[in-house]
């Protein structure tokens, strides 16, 4: 009789167990956490509201309403954004990516860690390994404001390449070849496609008083 209790016993802890890992594994798993909300006034991630303490996954909207501002931890650096902003995030090895839709956001990242910015085709990323404070803002969709705090700049679009001094500030114009007409480069043709050309036009010493304070909330563990 025990023989047989410990047979039947055997088989049904055999079948919950081979069972176990299709129950615990979700239809569509979560994303992979990227990091946290530090603090948030009036501001969402993906369509929730949100505020401090909130987790960022790998893929996340962030946005800021009216009078809204969000600090977000991605990894090691971190995003400020002011208000009436949007950004897409996603993870990078050592930082993390954001596409700027609409706004302004305020980024830094420490020594040895990076950041991509994307904006109106361009990507903005530290110049080098150096710590690195910016600012860049998307007026529309062929305008992009840039200032470099902290850290040299560089601003990539298409093959053209750019760097930001720190303790500058640029306006980037996006012109396309439809757009000028027989006014293309030196030795550019053309293709049947459209071609981009970043102009720069500087607008500005170092940052205002506002954005250095933004900077020091940013590199402060406290945030003041």
């Amino acid at each position: 009789m025990r023989t047989l209790f410990n047979v039947c016993l055997f088989a049904i802890l055999s079948s919950t167990l081979a069972g176990a890992p299709v129950l615990a594994s979700p239809a569509n798993p979560a994303s992979v956490p990227l990091g946290v909300v530090l603090q948030a006034e009036y501001a969402q991630v993906g369509a929730d509201a949100t505020a401090g303490g909130a987790t960022v996954y790998n893929g996340d909207r962030l946005q800021t309403l009216g009078g809204g501002t969000l600090r977000a931890q991605l990894g090691g650096p971190q995003m400020y954004l002011r208000e009436n902003t949007m950004a897409q995030v996603q993870g990078l090895p050592n930082g993390f990516s954001a596409e700027l839709a609409t706004g302004t956001v305020v980024v830094s990242s420490s020594q040895g860690q990076t950041f991509e910015l994307l904006a109106d085709g361009a990507t903005i990323r530290p110049a080098g390994a150096q710590a690195t404070v910016a600012q860049i803002t998307r007026v529309s969709a062929t305008e992009v404001l840039l200032t470099s705090t902290s850290g040299a700049l560089q601003i990539t679009l298409d093959e053209e390449v750019k760097t930001i001094e720190a303790g500058s500030s640029y306006r980037m114009e996006v012109e396309t070849d439809e757009s000028s007409p027989g006014q293309l480069p030196q030795g550019a043709v053309h293709t049947g496609h459209s071609n981009r050309f970043p102009k720069f036009f500087i607008i500005g010493g170092i940052a205002t008083a506002t954005g250095v304070l933004t900077w020091r909330a940013l590199m402060s563990p406290c945030g003041l």
